[in-house]
């Protein structure tokens, strides 16, 4: 049962007494001293304190409690401000007692911390090999979107350049049927013309990636979607996407080359911001956006020994059924290092978690 990684916000409370609390003002090195504690591995978690201290929870608690208001009511307003932002009152609340903690300041007795953890349903996941089709790039003609057909094959999967986590290892022989792959992210266009609402944190156009959706949000965007017309969707495995995003398995660090800057929007050079889908170089299969951007859902359940226990070759593997409720985020985002948006990397998140930077693509079943 998957609970919120309490040393993470220790971690934080370590920082802020090392740095001072000037440290508040400069989220990104926060952020990046956070992920580097963690060996990389951020999960949810870290995303949860971010949102916290960019939606000003730390220094709304500092002045309230200059003020002289009861603690008590303080919490219950943050928490409040938090659940407004489409975040579970179980995260909201841990999320502003980690701030407190890391802060110096002592917790009310009864605050809970923990979360009972939850776990998907089974999917009833299918792969559906299909014959090549005669043109290799379709649109959906009622939402209008791209997807690119992604030839079958072999490929390694994992760290080939042995730069990453353990969880990316063993390199391992996969085989895939073929898919369609989306062009890009889904767009807040597209999420609104299904769901009647945009969730974006960062709300720049219909033509920018939709992000602060779970992985519960996305089988509901899903089954809305499936029921519009005859071409059904749906996520992409970890396989699927990995092999996609190294242009068919290709030996790439990033999504279409070794070299961030013309493939992806990181920290570097997104200005703290999504942009419209596509600006950005195609890889070998004219898949945008794979590195960098935004996080995106997969099928998968996260499973950190899942390479260690395939054995040496599989075909279409698809994590089930983990106990943890979390699930496979890949590709990083706008707001990390490119250490975090290499092809190989592997994030994860609680199905129920809206971050700021999680995005999506689909795969088309038919």
């Amino acid at each position: 049962m998957a609970v919120f990684n309490d040393a993470l916000r220790v971690r934080l409370g370590e920082l802020v007494a090392q740095h001072g609390r000037g440290l508040l003002q400069e989220p990104h090195r926060i952020e990046g001293l956070l992920r580097d504690a963690s060996a990389g591995r951020s999960g949810s978690d870290l995303h949860l304190l971010m949102q916290g201290l960019k939606t000003g929870i730390p220094v709304q608690l500092l002045d309230d409690l200059n003020r002289g208001l009861p603690l008590s009511g303080i919490l219950q307003r943050l928490v409040q401000r938090l659940e407004e932002a489409h975040i579970s009152p179980q995260a909201a609340r841990w999320c502003v007692d980690s701030w407190c903690i890391a802060l110096g300041i002592e917790l009310p007795l009864e605050s809970p911390t923990h979360r009972t953890g939850k776990i998907p349903k089974e999917t009833g996941f299918p792969i559906h090999p299909q014959p090549p089709p005669e043109q290799r790039v379709w649109t959906d003609p009622i939402m209008g979107m791209t997807f690119h057909w992604i030839p079958d094959g072999t490929f390694l999967m994992g760290d080939l350049f042995d730069e990453g986590n353990s969880d990316e290892q063993p390199v391992h022989e996969v085989t895939l049927d073929a898919f369609w792959m989306g062009k890009h992210p889904v767009t807040q266009g597209e999420w609104r013309r299904v769901m009647g609402s945009n969730p974006a944190y960062c709300k720049r156009g219909d033509d920018h990636p939709v992000e602060q959706v779970s992985w519960d949000d996305v089988q509901q965007f899903l089954a809305k979607l499936n029921g519009m017309g005859p071409n059904q969707f749906r996520l992409p495995t970890e396989a699927e996407w990995e092999y996609a995003c190294r242009s068919g398995g290709e030996t790439e660090r990033y999504s279409g080359g070794n070299d961030p800057d013309p493939v992806a929007w990181y920290v570097q050079n997104s200005d703290e911001s999504t942009h419209p889908v596509g600006q950005k170089a195609p890889n070998g299969l004219g898949l945008h956006d794979m590195s960098g951007h935004v996080w995106e859902w997969c099928a998968d359940w996260f499973d950190e020994m899942a390479y260690a226990k395939r054995g040496a070759h599989t075909k279409n593997p698809l994590s089930q059924n983990d106990a943890s409720g979390d699930h496979v985020l890949r590709g990083g985002s706008w707001s990390d290092h490119p250490k975090y948006i290499r092809a190989a990397f592997r994030d994860w998140g609680r199905s129920d978690y809206r971050g700021y930077d999680y995005g999506f693509r689909l795969v088309r079943i038919h």
